[in-house]
């Protein structure tokens, strides 16, 4: 027994110790996707089985070279950079493991652009991110009998709204009007708590991804309970989302970027999101002329 599972380590050691070209993801016969561990509506485990929309997404890529989707559940590290170095060009610190390619990357021309303050050569220059297939925002939401809408964050120095600690909305709302609402600013570790005290009404307000909170709340069903805003005042609240490979193998980035497009055009990354009860956002790069 013991030969066997050091046999099944090695084999995937193997299969995931470096990323790959078209030609030798097609070789393998699988190609190794990353998508965020515990991530709804976007990967996570229901039933015992991996699902969600990058989960979908990733399977018509695979599907796209003929290759079977095998997919690797990557933590977050303390910077976006971090975990794409983690996942896609060095590797795990750990087990030295990468992927092919990696769902959920910002698509942001600054973001790309970002230099190091001592060397001043590019942050991100290991990796290429293409395929944008998504816009992302971050809102708030409310019980409407508490809050039925609002206009202004100086209405939390009289209602507590919940916050992942550390995310933007915790950093921005603690910090408004020099501390104003602070003390209305109910910190989690884990946003599933503050989804179920929100759900439970021990908190009026909850700060989050648009998608997610339209996932957790079931929101197509549920708006005559809720209020949810556009954005968050004074926030960066809108972005698109892509995926990311090595850079090294642009040929599978454009490969990428082609599938989503006509995924976009014909419709069916809209089916994939509403199928999770999140309505469909564009990416901005695909609807700015």
């Amino acid at each position: 027994m013991k030969i066997l599972k050091s046999s099944i380590l090695l084999i995937l050691l193997t299969l995931f110790a470096h990323a790959r070209s078209i030609e030798d993801i097609q070789k393998s016969g699988e190609m190794v996707i990353a998508v965020y561990e515990n991530f709804p509506p976007y990967s996570f485990i229901k039933d015992g089985k991996l699902t969600g929309i990058d989960v979908d997404l990733g399977k018509k890529l695979a599907a796209s070279l003929d290759v079977k989707p095998v997919f690797y559940q990557t933590g977050t590290d303390e910077t976006l950079s971090d975990d794409l170095r983690n996942t896609l060009w060095k590797g795990n610190l750990i087990h030295r493991n990468k992927a092919d390619v990696m769902f959920r990357v910002p698509y942001d021309y600054d973001y790309l652009r970002l230099t190091d303050d001592y060397t001043g050569e590019l942050i991100n220059e290991r990796v290429s991110i293409r395929g944008p297939y998504q816009s992302e925002r971050w809102v708030i939401a409310t019980h409407k009998k508490v809050i039925p809408e609002f206009k202004n964050l100086a209405i939390f120095a009289y209602h507590t709204i919940g916050v992942e600690l550390d995310a933007l909305p915790d950093l921005h709302l603690s910090a408004f009007a020099r501390g104003l609402i602070r003390e209305n600013v109910k910190h989690y570790f884990k946003y599933e708590d503050a989804v179920k005290d929100f759900l439970s009404g021990k908190i009026d307000a909850i700060a989050g991804l648009k998608s997610q909170l339209e996932y957790y709340l079931d929101y197509n069903n549920n708006q005559d309970k809720y209020f949810m805003s556009d954005s968050i005042p004074q926030v960066k609240s809108k972005w698109d989302l892509a995926v990311a490979v090595d850079s090294e193998f642009r040929p599978l980035s454009y490969h990428i970027d082609g599938l989503l497009h006509e995924e976009y055009e014909n419709g069916n990354i809209a089916k994939i999101f509403e199928k999770y009860g999140v309505k469909y956002q564009a990416p901005i790069a695909k609807t700015v002329e």
